[in-house]
């Protein structure tokens, strides 16, 4: 069995849920042949990113899989590229709000996400499923450790992805402007199956 890492975030601001962490402690615990290892972490800047890479030197797993919230869709995304910048537009939850700082200072600019996104999002669209590709994960706490797992294991074997997914219906007024958890769910299983057939050996 292959080993991936599933991360999810605890609520931020206002909310009082984050629909990826209740997506990615109801996945299964095997999918395809990858064997999951899920991890909650802090919306905080920094803290976040060092559980991350000391959960992943103790797991070494194949593949790095972040997911995030995204307010502003209906679909989930695979997003392609992490930014070396933080613009916090909320607070993170010890009340930071970095604005035009670097992840890294010297780092690149930016890294590209190294799980085949384009051709999970290609072949899922195929199939009618509600995925979609996205770019930059803006400059939030998500950015931040998408940014600094890329760096990381920049030129290695593990491979490094983010997710975003919408809002839960009950976190907003109009339901129209979510995704029911179980829809989610679908959908994120699909993405890791699909990561688990390309990346095969």
């Amino acid at each position: 069995m292959r080993k991936l890492l599933i991360t999810g975030f605890d609520p931020f601001a206002h909310y009082q849920l984050n629909p990826c962490w209740e997506v990615v402690r109801s996945l299964p615990e095997q999918l395809g042949d990858f064997r999951l290892t899920k991890l909650l972490l802090p919306n905080i800047f920094g803290l976040a990113g060092r559980m991350l890479l000391e959960r992943a030197e103790e797991l070494k797993p194949d593949i790095i899989l972040l997911t995030g919230m995204d307010s502003g869709s209906t679909h989930v995304h695979v997003d392609t590229v992490a930014v070396n910048v933080r613009d916090a537009l909320v607070e993170d939850n010890l009340g930071r709000k970095p604005w035009n700082e670097p992840v890294i200072a010297g780092g690149p600019a930016a890294y590209m996400a190294t799980i085949p996104a384009h051709e999970i999002v290609q072949q899922l669209q195929r199939e009618h499923c509600h995925v979609h590709l996205g770019y930059a994960t803006g400059g939030y706490v998500c950015n931040d450790i998408f940014y600094l797992a890329c760096h990381h294991y920049a030129g290695t074997d593990t491979k490094i992805g983010f997710v975003h997914v919408p809002l839960l219906p009950e976190m907003v007024w109009d339901e129209n402007l979510a995704l029911p958890l179980e829809r989610s769910r679908e959908l994120v299983t699909k993405i890791i199956l699909v990561l688990a057939e390309l990346t095969g050996q």
